[in-house]
């Protein structure tokens, strides 16, 4: 790429970016690598931190911003396997892992967990789904 033309150089003379490129730059992705979570209901994997100061952003309804209990009641560190989604609504892993309607980012492939029973009755009232499994319960099935 020409020197004289560089993508910093556009940046700098108040050139918007691409719609795509302006949310992926927002997408929540882990600041560390250890001590990382996943959200329960969505799976997206974050920082305990990035939980406490943010909360969910695809369950917002879970009030997870500023309440280390309720943190530590919706997400979980026994996950498996992790995955970046870009494109959520284009991406075949996205679709197949079901969070094509969530938003970009790092999700589990797997996780395992139970809700606490009042959380998972207010789930239930919204009609929402969740990812998390109890343990010893058989992985392909989903609530």
């Amino acid at each position: 790429m020409d020197e004289d033309h560089r993508y910093d150089d556009e940046e700098e003379q108040g050139e918007a970016l691409p719609p795509k490129v302006e949310e992926l730059a927002q997408a929540p992705v882990p600041t560390a690598l250890k001590g990382v979570r996943s959200c329960m209901r969505c799976g997206i994997i974050k920082t305990l931190d990035q939980f406490l100061e943010y909360g969910c952003e695809n369950c917002p309804f879970l009030d997870m911003e500023g309440n280390h209990e309720r943190c530590n009641l919706c997400t979980t560190a026994f996950f498996e396997g992790q995955v970046a989604v870009m494109d959520p609504g284009e991406s075949w892993t996205a679709k197949w892992l079901r969070v094509d309607a969530y938003l970009p980012g790092v999700y589990a492939i797997s996780i395992t967990g139970q809700f606490a029973s009042e959380i998972e009755e207010e789930l239930e009232n919204r009609g929402c789904r969740w990812r998390c499994r109890p343990v010893g319960s058989d992985p392909n099935t989903m609530p």
